[in-house]
């Protein structure tokens, strides 16, 4: 049983955590209210937005026998609504300001986050106060039924339709005997929830979502005084409950288990699991860097082992997975074509052999500790990510004042100590060894929280202006100066993309950049990679159709040392032979992979056949397995000398240093770069419309369609792109938008649904995608299709164009919390000749949208009667939806034609 909270606690305790030695600290207030409610308070006047994360110490060990899959449910139906907010209301009320909220659930708790304006947090607060207060009463069966179907939707879409989804869930039944609160999955037996009723659901309720259960984590622009006003109104005049009874752990003794899975994959998997130490408790921190060692980075033990020098495998992954009870161990392996898995387990035993016998070496901790220490500091920059945190290492340690426990644990690992707990852990005698192989919720008195706050007039928002400056080899710099962050990033932008890949070569341009880490200046792939990590570095580089980025990530204290490696893999990228060998070999085995998901199928069908095989728009970025192996290094070479140079490309900066100090550093680690690319000519890009076209990609018993429309919008620079940006959110932008309540919330047939509308110089589309349950395939379609027709229809209400406006007003302010989502706003504003201020003046004009306007433009920019319809699944279920919608009879894409986007077909076919 856990010791419950003593209620002199709750006087307030002002504790300040050093979330990084010296660098910077997280003020909090921490303290707890009569009815054993933990709160816990932080301001962050930086932004006006503000977070709040309500954790409840109930998961799914906490569930009764037969009742698994409870905690799961119950996060899904908090959402069903209460008296005072009815069905819907919740996401309403706080979209309309802008705000988002979203929950999870794992085997240790159900937290609930939302976050938004500042002047919305008042509004936050009550709507959880409420629900926590009555949600319990409101239950009935429909509200049962429709959150049991959208659960079983949601493991339909992520555990029967994701490769390797179903040897994850198997994991805890594996590792657990049946009466160990860990001995089932997170979603729970559907048999279980079949038979769940409304009693089972409300007794839940009572036992669990109670005051004393819960910590609530409040962070952002707020001054302490009227949050904890608010509070103690709304949550501490809530009756303290029963403390909720804890499971009893039994005890067992785990041999070694061999399990074989068949599933739908492309690639052959290998899976080790081990019982390792509950989290914060002896051995967690040695396992934490353990797993670095084996797994992160082409250097690291196994990578380099099993990708780089036996080929066996394409992918390598260690985690320590730390829970309260007791943790469990990973290590996961993604095998290359071919290659045998007694091979691999073999391999994997040895360098584990090694690993207790001499490792890991000082620098091997000292490399994993400094990545550690940025994942620390990138954490505190989020509020919604804060809050998460504080609360977190609350339950776990029973003060949010986790940085300094987690960084402190980390430093004091030794090798000797790392080595003994490796030798502890990794016994080749207790493990499972899991093999998937391919398929050949009315008080009498006034109460409190009958009223809903009014939400406020949001804070002015303006911007981030950069500070701009040129360096001598004509590089130009744009610097956003963010105070308090130990970290500079920066991100090099050339518009020069896989628009330009030769023809028969695409993934020329994705490579190279790729290629820029594998060996640059004086030191190979693996010296390149180590001394990254020495220093809390992290490079990284990739390409679009328009664009190449190479950026960079350190702790500020190590720019100046980093700072040569950026130049190196800008300038001196070695582009060796076997580099190249083994980036095309593990890209292609990622082609392979990615081919096997409905997702990505569906949009690689669908742009090739809405742009056309010949625009750089229908071609995929990162190639196919007809274009990949035809790459040779000249044409890397020619991609690097037409893509980067300081002449054609921009450097945004953002960090704490002064405008000088990095003015300083960047002349003395940049100035000397040259190059011979010139700055890229902006081309429009061009789609001709032609009625709607449906496509159909044959999988054979597929237990969901993937449906995916894309449609013409108008382009980048049309005087209607505000208006349809309104209607795209309207319809498929949030979760109270159009589809997902319709297909989702009420018929039962999706998980989720999405639009999004893109504008490009030349050219705009609308995508539309859902992946629908397979026998409501024909429904759906008549849902999405009268969807369609109603925008079109005119009948946009004004409340639904500002919520638009609001929730595309707080994610793009939200986004420019981290320094990474400063550097991709601006690098993306960049890449259509824009800057930043672009961003106010886009929010300015979707805030002047008026329904009248947006449906008026609506009705003349939507063209949903032409364009593409993809539909990924079974074929014989899909002509039978299409005929059932009155849509055109579907064409079966080509072997061939899928073939040459490197996409999966069948086993039968593949076999050919």
């Amino acid at each position: 049983m856990l010791r419950p909270v003593a209620k002199t606690l709750s006087a307030a305790i002002i504790l300040c955590a050093a979330a990084i030695a010296s660098a910077q600290s997280i003020q909090f207030e921490k303290y707890v209210l009569p009815n054993g409610m933990t709160v816990i308070l932080h301001e962050d006047h930086s932004l006006p937005v503000a977070a709040v994360n309500l954790w409840y110490k109930v998961g799914s060990k906490d569930e009764p026998p037969r009742r698994s899959g409870f905690a799961h449910l119950f996060e899904h139906l908090m959402f069903m609504g209460t008296k005072r907010v009815p069905n819907g209301r919740f996401d309403t009320i706080m979209e309309a300001a802008g705000g988002s909220n979203n929950a999870s659930t794992a085997e240790d708790r159900t937290d609930y986050y939302e976050s938004g304006p500042s002047n919305l947090l008042p509004t936050l607060l009550w709507l959880e106060a409420d629900r926590l207060e009555t949600l319990g009463r409101g239950i009935d069966q429909k509200k049962l039924d429709l959150q049991r179907d959208v659960v079983k939707n949601e493991r339909r879409q992520n555990t029967e339709n994701t490769p390797y989804g179903q040897a994850g869930e198997a994991i805890n039944a594996l590792m657990f005997p049946s009466n160990h609160p860990y001995g089932h999955s997170v979603i729970g037996s559907m048999a279980d929830l079949n038979n769940a009723t409304v009693a089972d659901v409300q007794d839940f309720f009572a036992t669990y979502y109670v005051p004393n259960n819960a910590i609530l984590a409040v962070v952002g622009d707020f001054k302490s005084e009227d949050v904890k006003a608010q509070i103690a109104k709304l949550f501490g005049t809530l009756p303290r409950k029963n403390d909720p009874p804890r499971p009893l752990l039994p005890a067992f003794e785990f041999k070694t288990k061999r399990v074989t899975m068949v599933d739908r994959v492309p690639q052959a998997k290998l899976t080790m699991v081990w019982h390792s130490p509950a989290r914060f408790k002896p051995g967690d921190a040695e396992l934490d860097l353990l797993a670095s060692t084996l797994s992160s980075g082409v250097s690291s033990r196994l990578y380099k082992r099993l990708v780089v020098n036996d080929k066996l495998a394409t992918d390598v992954s260690a985690y320590q997975e730390s829970r309260y009870l007791s943790s469990l161990f990973n290590l996961e392996v993604v095998a290359a074509e071919g290659a045998d898995l007694a091979k691999i387990e073999a391999a994997v035993d040895d360098e584990l052999r090694k690993l207790k016998v001499s490792g890991p070496t000082a620098d091997e901790l000292e490399r994993a500790r400094a990545q550690a220490e940025v994942a620390v500091a990138s954490s505190t920059q989020s509020v919604t990510r804060l809050a998460s945190d504080l609360t977190e290492f609350e339950f776990y340690i029973g003060t949010p004042d986790g940085y300094t426990r987690y960084l402190s644990d980390l430093r004091a690992v030794s090798p000797a100590r790392a080595r003994e707990q490796a030798r502890k852990t990794f016994d080749p005698d207790a493990r499972l060894i899991l093999s998937v192989i391919p398929e050949a919720e009315a008080a009498q008195e006034p109460n409190p929280r009958d009223v809903q706050p009014n939400i406020g007039t949001s804070s002015a928002f303006t911007a981030p202006v950069p500070v701009d400056f040129t360096l001598k080899n004509g590089l130009k710099v744009h610097y956003f100066e963010r105070k308090g962050v130990p970290l500079v990033s920066m991100a090099l932008l050339s518009r020069h993309g896989a628009a330009e890949d030769p023809t028969g070569k695409t993934g020329t341009t994705s490579l190279m950049a790729e290629l820029l880490s594998a060996g640059a200046g004086s030191r190979g792939s693996e010296a390149f990679e180590s001394e990254l990590d020495r220093l809390g570095a992290s490079f990284g580089a990739g390409a679009s159709t328009r664009t190449t980025t190479a950026s960079l990530t350190v702790l500020e204290r190590n720019l100046s040392k980093a700072l040569p490696l950026f130049l190196d893999a800008l300038s001196k990228p070695r582009f060796e032979a076997d580099e190249i060998d083994r980036a095309k070999r593990v890209r292609l085995a990622d082609l392979a992979q990615e081919a096997n998901e409905p997702g990505a199928l569906a949009n690689k069908v669908a742009s090739e056949a809405f742009f056309g095989a010949g625009s750089p728009l229908g071609r995929p970025v990162s190639g196919t397995p007809t274009t990949v192996p035809a790459i040779e290094r000249t044409d890397i070479e020619a991609a690097y000398k037409r893509t980067l140079g300081p002449a054609a490309s921009e450097l945004f900066v953002a960090g704490g240093l002064s405008v000088d100090a990095l003015k300083a550093e960047l002349e003395k680690g940049l100035g000397s770069w040259t190059g011979t690319a010139t700055p890229a000519a902006s081309t429009p890009f061009t789609v001709t419309p032609k009625p709607l076209r449906v496509l159909i990609v044959d999988r054979p018993d597929a237990v969901q369609t993937n449906v995916r429309f894309l449609f013409p919008a108008p382009p980048l620079g049309d005087a209607n792109r505000a208006a349809v940006q309104s209607a795209a959110t309207a319809l498929g932008g949030s979760f109270t938008s159009r589809l997902v309540q319709n297909i989702r919330e009420d018929k039962g047939y999706a998980y989720g649904a999405s639009a999004r509308y893109s504008a490009l110089p030349g050219v705009g589309y609308m995508s539309v995608a859902s992946d629908v349950r397979a026998d409501a395939t024909g429904p759906a379609l008549k849902e999405f299709l009268k969807e369609f027709e109603r925008l079109r229809g005119g009948d946009l209400t004004p409340e639904e164009v500002t919520k638009s406006a609001q929730l595309r007003r707080a994610a793009a302010i939200e986004s420019l919390g981290t320094l990474g989502g400063l550097l991709s706003q601006a690098t993306g504003y960049a890449t259509n000749d824009q800057t930043l201020a672009q961003l106010g003046e886009d929010l300015n004009a979707l805030s002047a949208l008026n329904a009248g306007g947006v449906n008026a433009a609506t009705k003349l920019a939507l063209q949903s009667d032409q364009g593409v319809l993809v539909l990924v699944g079974d074929r014989a279920t899909i002509e039978k939806a299409l005929a059932e919608a009155g849509l055109p009879t579907g064409e079966v894409v080509k072997s061939e034609v899928l073939r040459s986007l490197g996409l999966w077909v069948s086993p039968k076919d593949l076999a050919t």
